[in-house]
Parts: structure tokens; C-alpha cells; sequence
């Protein structure tokens, strides 16, 4: 009679591909899972990587590192109640490192990169647990599992968003943890103080990878039940006839216990100090998971239920892929839909076919029915925090979770594909199946990642899977309007609210493009109703000020403004247009203080710098205007406008050579930037400081260089014909005043 391990030996060398060494495995899935995502490496900050990432002060090196463990993964503090509290700072030290390594820049290069080698990590890692779980006998099925994993395209949002770093390092650890443990575990000779270390180290790493993602506290649940199942070989059965927990535990090793032990004292220990950094549950809105705000418990068991099956459906046919599945991508279930609505069906078919699966599991006497049992195990514990099941989760499905338990979903694949190559004449219809498999799927991870890119392309992409997602829409519409298709923005604007009519950031985006367009009353009605919708909607009462200062109302915009303010106290852009609302008031002094706050709040508010020197100047206040222009540059001091601010304020009290020398910075400086034109303005004052300083060749060549420039400058006209005529006496044209400029917030 052949022993267990034999039978398992002969299944899978008939898998219909060649057997390699394992370095050579290695090299293999480390290459294609590199190459299925090459092209993510050009792709730029799209989605959740602007505010994660690019707008997160917590990524840049300036900021101090003990911040970022008060702070959430979005650079909100964790005491705040907009805070989403998903704590992970090792994901953000690893952002920090990639600057850092940029010599202090955010290169999105440098970001993909770092995700793609990471990835392949994983995969290579997979490969070995692959062959732990599978009893080291198994190197075919090991590799074929990790090369399914590494292709998936399931995992493009992971890999190509720069945020997936959160999973693909929380995965790493992970498996990171299982291959220590396994060793531990199945060495067959370890004392009691080697035993207790390893597992403890288990315990340090676990909390490693929940400092990472959320998620990679499961680990610890893994390893328990593994523990449990493959070390101890103990049964369903076997604990169905000893329900005591005293007959369970005689059934376990003495390392076993002290294992188990360590586990869960480590795991409460962490997840209590999780639950108290949290301080509070997140609030969630009813359109980020509105199945989670149905009433019935029956109404929300079918629609997890459907979800479920949504998450599996796309795991076995990743066709359906989108960056976001909310506000109806899945529309609910309710009670007056039952008798009609054929997704019952579904949920009814998804349960049924996962009762045979699990009494498969748990009863069948098949060689692989433990790989079965762990496969489903690592699959369902490290899906289970995203499941609503323990807490209410801000999404209604999610690709970036599908990816340390699509790992487990392939253990069950991999297992199914064996068998049905125990047929002698179903190998070769298998090989071509499986060839057939890795191909489509390593073309529609290449497409997928390319469609990660750009928000454009991924915006258009998620029209084809959820047309009726109203996030859908407002976040092409933003793509639109950032490109200058106006019109098109406007319009996905509209059908986003035709979908969702109360949906105010839509609202509050609209208006401001109309606000642009001098389409005044349509801009002030989507606000009024932006923020009577939400009250506490800051940018909303900012933008609503600025269009009422338009239509000249200017005692409600400055209540707007100061609501926005009472809601948000640090907004510089609201201080910087309550600074422009007093100046047309009139009340220039509280004009100047507004500015003063923005630049408190924002020290690189240069617009408000420019606007206090420029007002102080224009009220004789020069002195002032150049004390105040030297703190902003020190601040800013490779900011053209405040060289050339100065440098006016210097010439009219004939400090000539610092004026000159601050002139000269702005237009080299200027030269750098896309609006070069103003560089005529900076040639024509430097003229004029020339010629008050009565060095006529210097003022005639930059005269004639800002007529290059544009060469309708009438006054600089005057100014060259007076040089040429060799008067005596040359007036100084006066300088020109900044405009007091609005901002927008999106």
C-alpha cells in the first residue's frame, strides 16, 4: 500500500509542465510578476495617492517622524473626527524613505518601483509558503500556485497605486511571519526557551504588519489554527467528540500550548493597544458602505452575502475591475425586491455551493484535505476584517483587500487542477488550459496596471464595469476639468448628481467651474445647497463666500467665510480671500491681518505675502511693506514675484545696488517658470531703476528686452524715446500693483 506522501509525490509530478530546480522557480515568478507590471513604473500619483501620498505632510522629510505616529495613513490626527484612524506609519516610513533616497523629492518612479520588487518579493515568498503548506513534496504545484498569484490581476490596484504599498508590506511581513513560525513549529527538537523567543518574535513581527495594513494581525489566527489542524493533526471530528476545552487541550503537544498561549496573549495585547492608539470607530457615511446601514440583520446578511460573491466572482474572472464600487456600483437588496430580484438566487447558489465546499473540507478523507482546510483558512481569516463582520469597513468592495487572501484562493485552484491531472488524458487539455490561464491573465494584468497610469485612462476604464457609480463620474469630471475639457467636466458634474442628487462635492465642484464662467446664480444655488446638505462642509462655505463677494454681497460673504472658518480653523485659502473680500470692503487693515493668518497657517502662502507687501507699499507704508518682504523670502527665497516686490520697494528709496540684485533674481528666476511673460514687467522696472540710477545703456537694454517681449508696452516706449533724446529729468512710470487673485478649492 503506497504511504500518503508517495500518493502526494505522484500527483504532482503529474502536473503537465517540466520540473525545475527551485532556484530556477524562483527566478521565473520573480521575472513575470516584474514584467506583468513594468509598465506601472511610468504611472504618475492617481486616486488615493494625492492626498496618502502627495498632499500627506507626513511623507515629507521636513516634517518630524514622531508626528507620524499620531497621525492616520492620510496625515489626519487620530484624535480628529474626520480622522479614518487606519494607523500605518511603516507604511508612510516607507514612503519617506523613497524621498529620502530621491534626494528629497517625491518621484512616482521611485514609488512604482519600490511596489513592483516588492510584489515580487511576495511572490517568491508565496513560493516557498506554497511548498510549506503542500509538506515540501510538492514543487510543481508550489510554483504554479505562485505564478497564478503573481499574474492575478486582481492585485493591479496594489501594485500599480502607490497606496497598495499598505498590502503589499503587511503581506511581506506576513508570510514573513508564517515561515518562522512553520520552522518553529516543525523542528523536532526546540526547548522551552527557543520555543517561547520564536514565537514572541511571531507576536513582534505580526504587529509589524498591522503597522503596515490593518489586516496583517490575521496572520496570528493563521498561524494558531495551523497550529491546531497540521502540527496536531487534530480533526473536526476530534473536537466535535471532546467539546471540552480541557479534552481539546490534552489533545495538544506541550510546545503547541506554550505556542498558543504566546499567540493569544500576543494578539489580545496588540489588539488592544490598536483599539486604544484608535481612541474611537470610524464614522462612515452611508455611501461609502450603504449595506452596513440597512436595518434588518436578513437585509444585511443577503447583501454581504452578494458581495461575497461578488469578491469570488472577480477573483475567478477578473474582467469586472474598478477603483472604487461604491454609490451604486451594487445596488442593494431589500425586502420589497425579494420575490423579483435574481441576484437571490446568487446569494441563495453562493451559500449552497460553500456549505458542499466547507462539508467537503471538514469531512472528506481525501490526501489534500488539510492544503484544502489552510487554503480556505488563510483566504477567509485575512479577508475577514474587510467582511464587516467585526466592524463596519468605509468600502462596499475593495480589489487592494482580494490580496493576501487571493493567496489562499489559489491553494484551493491549484489543488483542483491536480486532480483533474491524475487523468492521464485530461493532461494535455490541462496544459493548454493552464498556458492558456497565465497568458490572459498576465495580458489583462499588463492592461489593467497601464490603466492605473493615468486618472484619465482609469477613470474610463471603471464607466465600462460600474456606469452607474456617481464617484465614477465626479472623479472624471475632475480629471476633465483639470485638462481644460470644461464642458465635458460640467457635464459628468451633472450626471453625477443626477445619480446621486445629494452628493455636495459634486456640487461644490461645479459651481466653481460655473463661478469661473460668470455663471454666478447657478454656482451660488449648487453651493447654498452643498451646505445645507452637509453645514460643516468648510470648502463649500469658502467657495460660497467668494461668489457672493462677486455679485458684491459682501456682508453674507463674509459670514461665509467665517463659518468656513468656525468649521475649519486652519484654511490659509480662506484667510487669503477673506483678505481680498475686506480690501474691496475697504478695511484694509483687516485685510492685512487675514493675509497675516494665511501665512501663519501656510508659510508658503506666497500669493498672500505678495498681496500684504504690495498693499503696504501702495499705502506709503514702505518700510513695513520690506521688513515683511524679507521674512518671505527667507521662507520662499527662490519666489520671483517677492524679489521683484522688493526690488520696487528698494529702487523707490534708492537702495539701487539690492534692488538691482533682487530685479536680476526675479528674471532669472521667472526665466524657469511657464510664465515667462511677466518677465517683460520685471525687464521694465529694472529699466527704470537704471534710469533713475542714470546708467542710460543698462536702462536702454532692458527696456528693448521687455519690448521683445511684448511689444506693447506703450510707457516702456516712452521711457527708451526719453533716453534717446538724452532728457535730463526721467520720471519713474509707476510700477504695477499685483492683482488680489481668488483661490478655489477642489
Amino acid at each position: 500500500m503506497k504511504s500518503k506522501q508517495s500518493i502526494v509525490v505522484s500527483w504532482d509530478s503529474k502536473l503537465p509542465f517540466p520540473k525545475f530546480p527551485v532556484w530556477l522557480y524562483v527566478l521565473i515568478v520573480a521575472i513575470v510578476s516584474i514584467l506583468c507590471y513594468s509598465n506601472s513604473y511610468y504611472g504618475a500619483f492617481v486616486f488615493d495617492d494625492s492626498e496618502a501620498v502627495v498632499n500627506n505632510h507626513d511623507v515629507k522629510l521636513e516634517t518630524p517622524v514622531i508626528k507620524i505616529f499620531s497621525h492616520d495613513f492620510w496625515g489626519t490626527r487620530l484624535t480628529n473626527q474626520a480622522s479614518h484612524k487606519s494607523y500605518r506609519p511603516l507604511t508612510i516610513l516607507s514612503f519617506r524613505l523613497n524621498v529620502w533616497l530621491n534626494n528629497g523629492h517625491l518621484c512616482p518612479k521611485s514609488l512604482h518601483l519600490a511596489n513592483i520588487i516588492l510584489h515580487a518579493i511576495v511572490s517568491c515568498q508565496l513560493l516557498h509558503v506554497y511548498n510549506l503548506l503542500f509538506n515540501g513534496d510538492s514543487p510543481k504545484t508550489s510554483f504554479l500556485a505562485a505564478l497564478m498569484f503573481a499574474v492575478h490581476p486582481v492585485h493591479a490596484e496594489v501594485v500599480s497605486g502607490i497606496v497598495g504599498r499598505a498590502d503589499l508590506l503587511s503581506a511581506c511581513l506576513s508570510l514573513f511571519v508564517f515561515i518562522i513560525y512553520h520552522r518553529t513549529a516543525k523542528a523536532k527538537q526546540i526547548n522551552t526557551l527557543t520555543n517561547i523567543i520564536a514565537t514572541v518574535f511571531c507576536c513582534i513581527l505580526s504587529a509589524m504588519a498591522m503597522l503596515c495594513k490593518e489586516q496583517g494581525l490575521m496572520i496570528m489566527t493563521f498561524c494558531g489554527v495551523f497550529e491546531v489542524i497540521v502540527i496536531n493533526k487534530i480533526t473536526f471530528q476530534s473536537i466535535m467528540k471532546n467539546i471540552k476545552i480541557s479534552k481539546i487541550i490534552r489533545l495538544l503537544k506541550k510546545e503547541s500550548i506554550e505556542r498558543l498561549i504566546i499567540l493569544t496573549i500576543g494578539f489580545c495585547i496588540i489588539l488592544y493597544g490598536r483599539w486604544t492608539i484608535m481612541g474611537s470607530p470610524p464614522i462612515f457615511q452611508q455611501i461609502d458602505n450603504p449595506a452596513s446601514f440597512l436595518t434588518t440583520p436578513f437585509e444585511r446578511f443577503v447583501n454581504y452575502s452578494y458581495i461575497y460573491f461578488i469578491n469570488i466572482w472577480i477573483m475567478i474572472c477578473p474582467v469586472w475591475l474598478c477603483f472604487d464600487w461604491s454609490m451604486g456600483c451594487i445596488p442593494l437588496i431589500h425586502f420589497n425586491t425579494f420575490p423579483k430580484d435574481p441576484r437571490l438566487f446568487i446569494v441563495f447558489g453562493f451559500w449552497t455551493i460553500l456549505v458542499l465546499i466547507f462539508y467537503k473540507i471538514l469531512f472528506s478523507k481525501n490526501y489534500d484535505k488539510k492544503q484544502l482546510q489552510m487554503g480556505f483558512l488563510l483566504g477567509l481569516l485575512s479577508f475577514l476584517p474587510a467582511s464587516n463582520l467585526m466592524f463596519t469597513v468605509g468600502f462596499v468592495i475593495a480589489e487592494r483587500v482580494l490580496y493576501l487572501p487571493s493567496a489562499g484562493f489559489i491553494i484551493i485552484i491549484v489543488l483542483g487542477i491536480r486532480r483533474l491531472c491524475l487523468n492521464y488524458f485530461v493532461q494535455r487539455v490541462v496544459r493548454m488550459c493552464i498556458l492558456l490561464l497565465i497568458c490572459v491573465h498576465s495580458i489583462r494584468t499588463y492592461q489593467r496596471s497601464k490603466e492605473w497610469n493615468s486618472e484619465l485612462e482609469l477613470f474610463r476604464s471603471a464607466l465600462k464595469v460600474c456606469p452607474m457609480n456617481a464617484k465614477v463620474h465626479y472623479n472624471l469630471a475632475k480629471s476633465l476639468a483639470d485638462i481644460g475639457h470644461t464642458q465635458e467636466a460640467i457635464n459628468r458634474y451633472k450626471h453625477a448628481l443626477l445619480l446621486h442628487p445629494r452628493y455636495d462635492q459634486a456640487m461644490n465642484n461645479l459651481a466653481n467651474i460655473l463661478k469661473d464662467k460668470n455663471e454666478l446664480e447657478e454656482a451660488r444655488s449648487l453651493l447654498e445647497k452643498a451646505v445645507t446638505i452637509r453645514n460643516d462642509f468648510a470648502a463649500a462655505w469658502m467657495n460660497l463666500g467668494i461668489v457672493l463677494s462677486a455679485q458684491h454681497e459682501y456682508n453674507k460673504a463674509e459670514d461665509a467665510y467665517l463659518t468656513a472658518l468656525l468649521h475649519r480653523k486652519s484654511y490659509p485659502h480662506c484667510y487669503f480671500n477673506l483678505g481680498n473680500l475686506y480690501l474691496e470692503m475697504g478695511e484694509k487693515t483687516k485685510a492685512l491681518f487675514a493675509w497675516q493668518n494665511a501665512t501663519f497657517q501656510q508659510p508658503t502662502h506666497v500669493i498672500s505675502w505678495n498681496n500684504m507687501i504690495v498693499l503696504l507699499e501702495s499705502i506709503g507704508e514702505l518700510k513695513r511693506a520690506e521688513n515683511v518682504a524679507r521674512i518671505a523670502l527667507s521662507i520662499l527665497p527662490n519666489e520671483p514675484n517677492l524679489h521683484f516686490n522688493i526690488a520696487n520697494i528698494l529702487g523707490k528709496v534708492d537702495k539701487f545696488v539690492e534692488a538691482e540684485k533682487h530685479f536680476l533674481a526675479a528674471i532669472k528666476l521667472k526665466h524657469r517658470s511657464s510664465k515667462a511673460k511677466l518677465v517683460a514687467l520685471y525687464h521694465s522696472n529694472l529699466g527704470v531703476l537704471y534710469h533713475r540710477w542714470e546708467k542710460y545703456d543698462l536702462a536702454e537694454m532692458h527696456y528693448l528686452q521687455a519690448l521683445m517681449i511684448d511689444p506693447n508696452m506703450q510707457k516702456v516706449k516712452n521711457h527708451l524715446a526719453s533716453i534717446r533724446k538724452h532728457l535730463g529729468e526721467i520720471s519713474q512710470p509707476s510700477l504695477n500693483i499685483k492683482s488680489y487673485q481668488q483661490e478655489k478649492e477642489f
